[in-house]
This record gives structure tokens, sequence and C-alpha cells, in this order.
């Protein structure tokens, strides 16, 4: 039997989902005052915040998006087309395509960065209490659910 999530865990929740979204907002609403959609600026961070040891193939890319290989090309063409990124052949294999950012992406791309950091400074405090609660609600339905079934193994070796 699985423990049933509280009202606590609901609440925590909820609240989680809704700092998260008003970050996504205000995101979208500052892409959106530099000329971009939210995807495109999504894909400029991809490329430019790519992990250490991968490069921004347009394969490495849709996957960070979680979006279709297609989708990327077209994300990635658009772009291009706008003067924001550069395609560029793999030195080490010639059929992947490689995403660079230019030099008018980098500073749109800084300077919409630069606003969310500064968001994130301000709000950070609330998304990560969210996210607290969250995982201790999710803790909490964890202990019970092995308690559970600690006693339910118990309860059936008693005479």
């Amino acid at each position: 039997m699985s423990s049933r999530l509280t009202d606590t865990g609901y609440r925590a929740l909820a609240e989680f989902r809704y700092q998260i979204r008003h970050f996504l907002s205000a995101s979208e609403k500052s892409a959106r005052s530099a000329g971009l959609e939210p995807e495109q600026y999504l894909l400029l961070l991809a490329v430019r915040g790519m992990p250490v040891g991968n490069e921004p193939s347009i394969q490495a890319l849709a996957f960070r998006l979680g979006v279709h290989h297609n989708t990327a090309v077209e994300r990635v063409d658009r772009l291009a087309h706008m003067g924001l990124v550069r395609r560029n052949r793999s030195r080490t294999d010639a059929r992947v395509v490689q995403v660079g950012l230019t030099g008018r992406g980098d500073r749109i791309l800084e300077k919409l960065a630069r606003k969310r950091m500064t968001e994130l400074s301000q709000s950070g405090p609330e998304l990560i209490t969210a996210l607290t609660k969250v995982v201790l609600a999710t803790q909490s339905m964890t202990r019970k659910k092995s308690g559970q079934h600690r006693n339910s193994g118990s309860q059936l070796n008693r005479p």
C-alpha cells in the first residue's frame, strides 16, 4: 500500500510549481522584449551553457531542449537568419553540425541571462524554500511508505 499525499504535500507541490512558472513567465517576457521567442532564447542559452566536454551539435541541442532533431534544425535556421548563431561542420566528423553564437547573439544572450540571474538572486530563496518543502514532503511519504511495508511484514510474522 502506498502512502497518500498530505495536504501539506499538495500545497508544497503547488507552491513549487507556481514559483517555477513565475520564473519561466518572466523569462518568456524578457525574451519577447528582446525580439526573441522564448524557445529561441532557450536555444541560445543551451549553446552557451552546454556542459563541459559536450559540443553544441544540433543533436545535443535537440536533446538538451527536449525537442525533435528537425525542430532544433528549424530553430537554428531562424536564429542563423537573424544573425544570432552560426553553423560549423565538426572537425572530427563532417556529418555533425555544431552551432556557435555570433557576437550579436552573445550580447543578446548576456543581457537576457544577466536579467534572469538578477531575478534569481531576488526570487531564488523563495524557489529554494518551495523545493525544500516538496523534498521534505516526498521524504515524509517515503518514510511512511517504507514504515508501512515494515509494519505489515512484521504483523504477518506475529502469531
